[in-house]
């Protein structure tokens, strides 16, 4: 806290001052955080109602929060109903998740947590973007008998998506994922 001057404060002699120790601030514990369940279908968004540009970046988010979910369970109802016929990574996340499931392999991990989502709207009520920033966690891939074939270490990624509104409904035309700074 700073403390100041008054005006009544008569001049006094400098007075030799104690050198500073410098003293060790523990380091606090970081507290861990709760361990996402992937296995459990994430809740859409009551912003997906709006064709708007909150309702592109609530959209985009359900997308990225399904995604481990879709490869943890091979439950592709969600994804299909989001995923329009020109989106190249919706059909490859699809076909993934299907062969990952059909031979008995299973995937744990692969988290994402969302530190920002950006909408913007292109041509009201028809086009828009949006931009989510987020860590990934690593993830683990073992095949039927439970031997570990594949490790991803996740990481910071920047994913843009372009989505467009058919028939009342949000549909993902695009997938671009960045390493985000």
């Amino acid at each position: 806290m700073a403390s100041g001057c008054t005006a009544d404060a008569a001049p006094s002699e400098p007075t030799p001052t104690a050198t500073a120790t410098k003293t060790a601030t523990p380091t606090p514990t970081p507290t861990p955080s709760p361990t996402v369940d992937v296995t459990v279908p994430p809740a859409r968004p009551e912003a997906m109602a709006t064709p708007s540009a909150d309702g592109a970046a609530a959209a985009a988010s359900y997308l990225i929060s399904l995604y481990p979910y879709v490869y943890a369970t091979g439950d592709l109802t969600e994804w299909n109903s989001l995923s329009g016929p020109t989106c190249t990574f919706c059909s490859s996340t699809r076909d993934g998740a299907a062969e990952v499931h059909s031979e008995g392999r299973r995937i744990e991990g692969g988290a994402f947590t969302i530190e920002s989502a950006e909408g913007i709207e292109l041509d009201a009520g028809r086009w828009y973007s949006a931009t989510i920033i987020g860590l990934e966690s690593a993830s683990v891939e073992y095949d039927s008998q439970g031997a570990v074939i594949d490790e991803t270490p996740g990481g910071r990624h920047e994913v843009t998506i372009a989505l467009s509104i058919a028939a009342g409904e949000w549909v993902v035309d695009g997938v671009e994922i960045r390493q985000a700074q």
